[in-house]
């Protein structure tokens, strides 16, 4: 893998919050900042969005915010006993597939790339 190639899945991965983060920053005023932040998403694809949303839907109770939803019994959970163990354990489960749904559409058209071309 190329680094602009790693850059482009990471630059997918994360287009979601990104693009989310540039629609707070318009709403508090931060108008330079927002279109930053959107220049940093110029070139993906609608499709990106869609299926990275969907994995994002999964990895932010499921991973991010697991201790808050998920984590009543840790006994019989991945990295259990203990709540950092299995906390990081779905965090990186969900990242890891965020990237691999993300490398595809990284590489068939890299953020930034001009669509007409």
């Amino acid at each position: 893998m190329t680094g602009s190639l790693v850059k482009g899945t990471l630059l997918v991965a994360g287009a979601l919050p990104i693009r989310v983060a540039s629609w707070i920053a318009t709403l508090f005023g931060a108008g330079t900042a927002a279109r930053r932040l959107r220049l940093l998403t110029t070139g993906i694809h609608l499709a990106a969005y869609l299926v990275t949303g969907l994995v994002w839907a999964f990895l932010l109770p499921d991973g991010v915010l697991y201790p808050i939803f998920d984590s009543a019994n840790l006994e019989h959970s991945w990295g259990g006993p203990s709540l950092a163990c299995a906390w990081v354990v779905h965090f990186l489960l969900g990242a890891v597939v965020l990237l691999i749904v993300s490398l595809p559409f990284a590489v068939w058209r890299p953020p930034g790339a001009n669509p007409g071309s």
